[in-house]
């Protein structure tokens, strides 16, 4: 009987033994969960003690692409769904900052290779046709030619340079000491491998603790979204994050390009704030006008309508 009962106990172990594989190095921590397709996912980790929600994005898939949707109008504020129903993503986060009175962007909005909107405020989010990612600081209050980038979303401070952190706010141009203060906040990042990270934090965090977890995420390159009120996150269609406020802009991700194609004049504002004057390099803020503009309107890198 003890023979026996020996017998099926050591059987029962060759199965186990079959059946189960070692664990590797980079196998994923119980505190995260990933839930998605092998280009555009939705994970949900603990990093140094904050849980943040990030959105992860294959950018060496060819077929992904990113942009910027905004407000019908510059100057206009829309609810969450207004944009994501005129945009329709696989996933959405948080664009830049804009003027709780006015509404204007301050960074630097392109898409498809148009310039939609003049910010001259901080570091720009910047993706090439061929899903290259590049995260440039602009030249405070003087534009720049944004023709070779398909995207570019001007938001900041910098997070992390080259896999340092590298924090520097007052040179970008931001004065707000809410920038400063802990706070509920976004932030986009790249890896070595190209995979771009869109991140949450659902407590408050300061900047350069947020550095420290995107560089903990495998980031080398990051900068700060908007956040506080406006944080959002969006993935196939669920809003996992909801802002408490109307919002300006959003940073959009298709898994699909030919919906990217069907959406991308939706995409941008029929109506747009021009500077007046195109030769002084920092207009003043009174020097804004309503314009409004058609399809083909002036391409990014060209001076702004009078």
């Amino acid at each position: 009987m003890r023979l026996w009962i020996l017998c099926v106990g050591l059987m029962c172990s060759l199965v186990y033994q079959t059946h189960w594989e070692a664990p590797s190095a980079h196998a994923t921590p119980p505190l995260k969960k990933s839930v998605g397709g092998n280009s555009v996912s939705l994970g949900y980790r603990v990093v140094g003690g904050v849980p943040v929600q990030v959105v992860y994005v294959d950018l060496n898939n060819p077929k992904v692409r990113l942009s910027a949707v905004t407000a019908q109008q510059i100057g206009k504020s829309e609810s969450i769904w207004e944009l994501l129903a005129r945009s329709q993503p696989t996933a959405a986060i948080t664009g830049t900052y804009f003027c709780a009175t006015s509404k204007i962007p301050v960074g630097d909005i392109v898409i498809e290779g148009e310039r939609v909107h003049f910010g001259g405020v901080g570091t720009s989010l910047c993706i090439t046709y061929d899903n290259q990612v590049r995260f440039i600081r602009q030249p405070l209050h003087r534009q720049r030619d944004w023709s070779n980038y398909r995207l570019v979303m001007g938001a900041g401070p910098r997070l992390l340079k080259d896999g340092r952190i590298s924090l520097y706010p007052q040179g970008e141009g931001f004065r707000d000491r809410r920038v400063y203060a802990p706070g509920i906040r976004t932030a986009v990042g790249v890896t070595a491998q190209n995979k771009l990270i869109l991140l949450a934090t659902q407590k408050p965090t300061t900047l350069r603790t947020l550095a420290r977890i995107m560089k903990r995420l495998g980031a080398t390159d990051a900068i700060a979204l908007d956040g506080g009120g406006s944080t959002t996150l969006y993935y196939r269609r669920k809003v996992v994050t909801l802002p408490k406020r109307k919002l300006t802009n959003l940073l959009v991700v298709y898994e699909d390009p030919t919906v990217y194609e069907e959406r991308l004049a939706r995409l941008k504002p029929t109506v747009r704030y021009a500077r007046y004057s195109a030769v002084s390099p920092r207009p003043s803020r009174e020097s804004f006008s309503a314009v409004r503009v058609g399809v083909h309107s002036r391409p990014a890198g060209s001076s702004p309508s009078r």
